[in-house]
Parts: structure tokens; C-alpha cells; sequence
């Protein structure tokens, strides 16, 4: 059975008898060392999605239909990865706007809040995006998930992350690995984590009116 590690995407192999059918349980992924939960229907053979469980045991990336689609700022040059986070993102009610150059994307941040911002150094070569958003006010800056692609990231590493002053960091290559999933996963967790980082203080704000 193939698992999928909700932190990194890591395709975990299970031998089927080695799971338990009547309990949840959970194990370390071999790849970033992270606690992968298994819910006890996956196991079950009688379960339509037994053996075929990645989508099943990756998180869904969150549904922002509520009050209309929001919009997500997609800033990678056309490839395989760009179009998969497209179909992403379009499948959990996002708009998407896609630049075709750094100055285009400039302008979107300037008319729109965006939940989501995904920035591929390929793309933003002379760094203007990066230090647009670094210049960003602290509040304005909160209310947005900036994600890092490189050629040389590691996909999920917290530590580059906080050094690029981004909120999750992807190693490109990963975006067009012949599993198609990894996209949903890493996406889900890269959002899942900023939502959670900020909850409490967003609700701080809320509660005084000042968000």
C-alpha cells in the first residue's frame, strides 16, 4: 500500500500485512522523519480505495469558495509543475492569475489580497518579487501563504523556509514527479501550516476589529 507523508509528499510502500484493520496508527516517514497517520478504513481491505489510498491519506488542499473564489498568484514559467498547480488550486475553488513577468505580477499585488502566493526563482530572476514581499507590511503580509520553489530546496525544510522569509519552501523537480499527487500534498500542508501559525493571532485581531 502507498502512503503518502503529509509533510514532505514522501510515497511510503506498507506491506499490507503489516497495517492493522481495526485501529488508527501512525509511522515515521523515511524521508523528513515526520509522523504519518494512517486512519483504520484505509487499511481495510472491504474499502473501495484499498491499495489505491494516496488521496486518501494526503490532506486536501482547503476550499476557498465561501464569499466567492479568492485569487492565488502563480509566478512560475511555463512547465509540467505550473500546470499542476493550476489544476490544483482551480480544483479548490481558487482563481489563479498567472503573470507572464515579474513587473505583471507587481501589479496583481498591488490591486489584490492574495491567500496564496507561489514564487519560482526561474521566474522572479532579478529577485524583485522576493524583495516586494519582503518590504510588504507586516499585517498585509500575514494574510498571505508565500511559497519558494528552487532547483536547489528541499521540499518542506522549515529552517530554509524562515531563511527565504517564506512560509514553505518546494524543490522544483519534486513539482513533476510521475506521482501527480505530491502537487495536492505539499500545497495542502504549505497552507494547512500558515493557517495555523496565524489563527491565533488573526482571531486576536478580529476580536478588537482590526482585521
Amino acid at each position: 500500500m502507498k502512503i503518502a507523508c503529509p509533510a514532505c509528499g514522501h510515497n511510503a510502500n506498507l506491506p499490507d500485512d503489516k497495517i492493522p484493520k481495526d485501529k488508527d496508527f501512525s509511522f515515521k516517514c523515511p524521508k523528513c522523519s515526520a509522523s504519518v497517520p494512517v486512519k483504520a478504513s484505509i487499511g481495510n481491505p472491504g474499502n473501495a480505495g484499498f491499495g489505491q489510498n494516496t488521496a486518501a491519506t494526503s490532506p486536501a488542499i482547503p476550499k476557498f469558495q465561501a464569499g466567492g473564489p479568492k485569487p492565488a498568484l502563480v509566478c512560475i514559467p511555463p512547465c509540467l509543475g505550473r500546470k499542476r498547480i493550476i489544476t490544483g488550486l482551480e480544483n479548490a475553488g481558487l482563481k489563479v492569475h498567472v503573470p507572464e513577468t515579474p513587473a505583471q505580477a507587481l501589479k496583481n499585488l498591488e490591486y489584490y489580497v492574495y491567500p496564496l502566493v507561489v514564487i519560482d526563482e526561474a521566474f522572479d530572476t532579478d529577485k524583485v518579487m522576493v524583495a516586494y514581499m519582503n518590504s510588504m507590511d507586516m499585517f498585509l503580509r500575514r494574510k498571505i501563504c508565500l511559497v519558494r520553489l528552487g532547483r536547489g530546496l528541499e521540499t518542506g525544510n522549515a529552517m530554509t523556509a524562515l531563511e527565504l522569509s517564506a512560509n514553505y519552501v518546494i524543490k522544483f523537480q519534486d513539482l513533476e514527479q510521475e506521482d501527480a499527487s505530491l502537487v495536492n500534498n505539499v500545497l495542502a500542508v504549505a497552507l494547512s501550516e500558515h493557517d495555523q501559525m496565524y489563527a491565533v493571532f488573526n482571531d486576536s485581531m478580529k476580536a478588537v476589529g482590526k482585521a
